[in-house]
């Protein structure tokens, strides 16, 4: 019989042994398991970190680059103007001023009205100038007055007949987006000046709180996209691409030889 308990006693503490070091294992593979759960999590919000630091700093970069292309594309329109309109108004002004009949003053009169008219016109076309000396005027004149002036640019060579149209109701974007956003459309219109052979260029601006449209469009000689993007001409609208991805638009190229061009661009905000 004590033979009997003792047995029992030692398969018992046995089962007992058995129970601890299988709850042991179990417990230590639970653990395991969290520790390598919680390390991956980690790794995933590390290399999270690290790629919103990266687009951080390719929208930086790409902000400062459009910052740049915008300063020297509003440089270079300054030069012109200064050249071909500022420069020729001044010297009307001043030919009007020396040829002034002193001695009839009727003609005199007339010509100095015509002064006037032309000294009106110079101090507008300066004050239009001023608008476009710094990137922050696209904060202050908002993208649509900045948009429509871009297209007046354009219209002004004579060459196009441009179209503006827009549809907005409480558009607010944030002004690094702005910024890009205006430098693609600007690339678009320089591409569709260059390329083209147009004859009408139009731009439709519409959107609300949660997006903005863009629609510009031309009715020139077209192209085949998919041919273009296969070869190194496609550079360029692989550059805006990016440029949308950067601000989370879509952009959109519609165009075949014979057709025109519509791009669509879609940023919600």
């Amino acid at each position: 019989m004590l033979a009997f308990l003792k047995s029992y006693q030692f398969q018992e503490m046995g089962t007992e042994i058995i129970i601890i070091a299988a709850s042991s294992v179990f417990v230590f593979i639970l653990l395991v398991f969290l520790f390598g759960f919680v390390l991956k999590y980690q790794r995933k919000v590390l290399s999270f970190e690290r790629e919103k630091e990266l687009m951080r700093s390719k929208f930086n970069q790409t902000l400062l680059q459009s910052q740049l292309e915008i300063q020297e594309q509003t440089l270079q329109h300054i030069s012109n103007e200064l050249h071909d309109n500022l420069g020729q108004i001044a010297s009307l002004i001043k030919i009007n001023l020396h040829t002034i009949p002193l001695d009839d003053k009727e003609k005199a009169a007339e010509k100095l009205a015509d002064t006037r008219e032309l000294t009106r016109n110079l101090i507008t076309d300066i004050k239009s100038l001023s608008v476009s000396l710094g990137t922050d005027h696209i904060s202050r004149t908002g993208l649509a007055k900045m948009l429509e002036i871009e297209m007046k640019r354009i219209g002004k060579t004579e060459q196009f007949i441009t179209h503006f149209e827009q549809d907005v109701d409480k558009l607010v974007i944030p002004d690094g987006k702005a910024i890009i956003l205006y430098r693609i459309v600007q690339e678009v219109l320089n591409n569709t000046v260059k390329h083209s052979d147009a004859r009408n260029i139009r731009v439709k601006l519409s959107g609300n709180e949660k997006t903005v449209n863009l629609e510009i469009s031309d009715d020139g000689k077209g192209f085949d996209v998919a041919d273009k993007i296969k070869n190194s001409e496609g550079a360029g609208l692989h550059n805006l691409q990016k440029r949308a991805a950067l601000i989370n638009a879509s952009l959109n190229i519609d165009s075949a030889i014979g057709s025109g061009c519509i791009v669509t661009i879609k940023l919600p905000v």
